[in-house]
Formats: structure tokens, C-alpha cells, sequence
């Protein structure tokens, strides 16, 4: 009993050893292999690299030898040793062609890498060197900026303040900066000096525009509802010209009015100061349009 159980197991691991070692499928594979590996040799580049390199040839001479030796040696079989050995012959074949054509590629594309060199070399140069010159120009007018008089405002002396860093960090450049340190640089130069032409804009003449940057800043904050920030900004409201003049009295006692009102009617001073902002933009012969203040506002102007 003991012996039948045995070769039972004898003979299915043996069918299983047949099958799992079945040489017909690592033959084909190899085959496959072997066709990818000389389609690569049909470019002209790709069989002058082939010949070019000894270990190469001798690698393929290896492979074909292993297939032949499987194809042999499964012709010859009578045992399933000998289909295994067939398949492990194959195998290795396999590997051969697979490991011949992932080589052939790399030295493919080192060859393309070289060949591209020069010009990518030229191309990197000609970029760096835009960098540079473009961010000389903006060194250049960074130092027209700042050589031009500016008011006393805390945005325009901050803004001038990352002007001149940034124009240190450019003095600071080595000559063979990278092109990330250049592009760095110049988007600090290109962002500065923008922002501070920006706040330097001043109108070409008080007589095309009387308005100077605070009343323009005290225009914004009125109409944004800050209505003391209004106050503040126009607590010297003598700006040069009589028309800004005119508007800043005007503006102030409408700001006056409003926080007169929010204060629940209660501040007299205020409602007095609006009174007197009025009067005075009168006798600078101002007068809001109607539209522009409220109805209230706008019946301080009425004649008494």
C-alpha cells in the first residue's frame, strides 16, 4: 500500500516537472527576443555602435550559441531532464538577447546625448547670457529710481528699501552666477523697481493734475469708509494748488459729517469741524455735486 501511494506521487510531481519545464514557450521567448535585438541593428547608427564594440559581438555570438544548444538539445530529448535541460539553455539565451538590446539602447542614447551636447551647451550659454544682460537693465533703472527725489511716505521709503536690496543682491553676483542665481536676482530687480515706479508716478504738472498722491490716498480711504483715516490724512488740508485744496476741505467735511452721524449725533465737535470744512471749501467756491454726498451733507452747503 505504502509502495502505490509513493508512485502515485512519483508520477504527479513528474507531470508537473514535465509541464512547469516545458521548453516550447523559453524557446519562443528567446526567439522573440533575439528578433527585437537585431531589428535594432536595421538603423544604420545602431549597427555601427554594434560593431564598434567587441564585448558586444562576443555577447551575441554567446546568445545565438545558447539558442542553437536549446534547439539541439530538445531535437535530442528523451528524458525530462534533457526538455529541462533545453528550457534553461533557452532561458539564458533570453536573457542574453534582452541584456544585448538594453545595451545597445543606453550606448544609443549616449551617443544622441553627445551629439546634442554642443548644441544645448550653446543654448544654455545664450540664455544666461539674456539673464545677465536683462538683469543689468534692471540694475540700471533700479539706480535711475532711486536717484530720483521721493516723498517722505512710509510705502515709498519701504519699497526703496527692497530696491536697494535687491540691487545688492545683484552687485553680489559672481561672474559665472548660475542661470537660477540670475533669474532669482532679476525677479527681485523686476518686482522692486516695478513697485516703486508704481508709487513714483507722479502727475507731469500740478496744473494737468492737482490732486498729489495723499489727497488721492485720502479719496481711496473716504470711499472705503474709513472715514477717519480721511481726517488724518488731510489734517494739513493746504495741498498747493487751490482746486486740491478745495476738494481736501471738501472731502474732510464730508468725512467730519459721517463720523458725526456714526457717533449717533451726539459729537458736537465734529459736526462743528464738518460746518467749518464746508465754509471754507465755499469760499474756495467749491460745492459737491448733489449726487456725490448724502442729501444731508449736501444741505450744509445751502445759503444762509
Amino acid at each position: 500500500m505504502r509502495k502505490v501511494f509513493l508512485l502515485g506521487v512519483f508520477f504527479v510531481l513528474f507531470g508537473a516537472l514535465a509541464q512547469a519545464q516545458d521548453p516550447g514557450s523559453a524557446i519562443a521567448a528567446a526567439e522573440a527576443a533575439k528578433s527585437r535585438f537585431e531589428s535594432l541593428l536595421a538603423d544604420p547608427q545602431m549597427e555601427r555602435l554594434f560593431a564598434a564594440a567587441p564585448f558586444l559581438r562576443k555577447s551575441r555570438q554567446h546568445a545565438d550559441a545558447k539558442l542553437a544548444l536549446a534547439h539541439d538539445t530538445l531535437s535530442l530529448a528523451r528524458t525530462p531532464w534533457d526538455r529541462a535541460a533545453a528550457r534553461e539553455h533557452a532561458i539564458a539565451a533570453r536573457i542574453a538577447y534582452e541584456r544585448l538590446e538594453a545595451e545597445l539602447r543606453q550606448r544609443w542614447e549616449k551617443a544622441q546625448a553627445i551629439l546634442a551636447e554642443p548644441d544645448q551647451t550653446r543654448r544654455e550659454e545664450a540664455e544666461t547670457r539674456a539673464l545677465r544682460a536683462e538683469t543689468r537693465s534692471l540694475a540700471q533703472k533700479a539706480k535711475q529710481l532711486l536717484a530720483r527725489p521721493a516723498p517722505s511716505d512710509p510705502e515709498v521709503l519701504e519699497t526703496r528699501g527692497a530696491v536697494g536690496r535687491a540691487l545688492k543682491a545683484y552687485e553680489q553676483l559672481a561672474a559665472d552666477a548660475s542661470p537660477d542665481a540670475l533669474r532669482l536676482v532679476r525677479d527681485m530687480l523686476a518686482q522692486a523697481t516695478r513697485s516703486l515706479e508704481r508709487l513714483l508716478s507722479a502727475p507731469p504738472a500740478p496744473e494737468s493734475h492737482p490732486a498729489p498722491e495723499k489727497l488721492h490716498r485720502a479719496v481711496a480711504a473716504f470711499l472705503a469708509g474709513d472715514y477717519q483715516r480721511t481726517v488724518d490724512l488731510l489734517a494739513v488740508p493746504e495741498l498747493g494748488s487751490p482746486e486740491a485744496t478745495r476738494i481736501a476741505y471738501l472731502l474732510r467735511g464730508a468725512a467730519r459729517f459721517s463720523l458725526w452721524v456714526e457717533s449717533g449725533e451726539k459729537d458736537q465737535t465734529l459736526y462743528q469741524q464738518a460746518l467749518a470744512d464746508v465754509r471754507q471749501c465755499q469760499k474756495l467756491g467749491g460745492s459737491p455735486a448733489s449726487g456725490a454726498f448724502s442729501p444731508r451733507f449736501f444741505a450744509l452747503f445751502a445759503p444762509r
